[in-house]
């Protein structure tokens, strides 16, 4: 999060804090609830929603965060909300799919090389 804040100008040290929420809790405790709620039916599943709904769940907080920050002047909070999340909808959906084909990838390489590491 420092990393993003202070190299890559990711609204800077003033939203870390939003940022954290965002990234580091909010699609973090999205991912690791769809997992432990599907891996014993179908592990494969589980593994690409996680990252999948974990990565489009940052973008909805962040929408969210973005519309309290600057609510529209003729809808409101939840105008702004849908406008921001469209925004995102269009880079993150497509990045959510890869993201969630490319966890599944590097979890079936660690599985088999990696096995009780996987387990522990």
């Amino acid at each position: 999060m420092i990393f993003q804040a202070g190299l890559l100008a990711h609204g800077g040290f003033t939203t870390l804090g939003a940022n954290t929420f965002s990234m580091a809790i909010a699609g973090s405790i999205v991912s690791y609830l769809i997992y432990k709620g599907l891996a014993k039916k179908n592990r494969t599943l589980a593994i690409f929603l996680a990252a999948a709904v974990g990565d489009l769940a940052t973008y909805v907080v962040t929408s969210f965060q973005l519309a309290l920050a600057y609510p529209s002047a003729d809808g409101g909070v939840m105008a702004s909300f849908i406008r921001f999340g469209m925004v995102f909808a269009v880079t993150q959906v497509p990045l959510a799919i890869i993201e969630g084909l490319l966890t599944n990838v590097i979890m079936n390489i660690l599985d088999k090389y990696n096995t009780k590491e996987v387990e522990a």
